[in-house]
């Protein structure tokens, strides 16, 4: 096998990783995406010494360069929806401990009275 056959096996494998990690992304299997991206960086490192050792052509290094582009593209991708992510994520989170705050904070129960709810101070203070 030729150093750009196996270039182009290389970035086969990164281009059909960047699709898993898109579907991962999408059923939130952030642990499973961890996993890949282990592999993705050993990936990265064999394309990088295999180019460092390999003098192209013009005609190859040209693919090299499409392909390259269309993974660069797909990594942004999904970098850009794991961001969305966590944004709607962080705003479940916030929506949520304004809730709880609230509910905490209009409690009947009395012993949440060092939470500082105004409803369940006792008037202690007359004799």
């Amino acid at each position: 096998m030729s150093q750009f056959s196996q270039i182009l096996l290389f970035y086969n494998q990164l281009s059909n990783m960047a699709d898993e990690i898109k579907d991962m992304i999408d059923k939130e299997l952030y642990d499973d995406i961890m996993s890949k991206m282990q592999y993705h960086d050993k990936l990265v490192v064999q394309i990088r010494l295999t180019k460092k050792c390999t003098v192209f052509n013009e005609e190859e290094q040209a693919e090299i360069n499409k392909i390259e582009t269309e993974i660069k593209l797909k990594e942004k991708e999904n970098i850009n929806l794991l961001r969305k992510n966590i944004g709607n994520v962080q705003k479940e989170l916030n929506r949520i401990k304004v809730k709880d705050k609230l509910s905490n904070a209009y409690t009947q129960d009395t012993s949440q009275r060092e939470q500082g709810s105004i409803i369940d101070i006792e008037d202690t203070y007359r004799g």
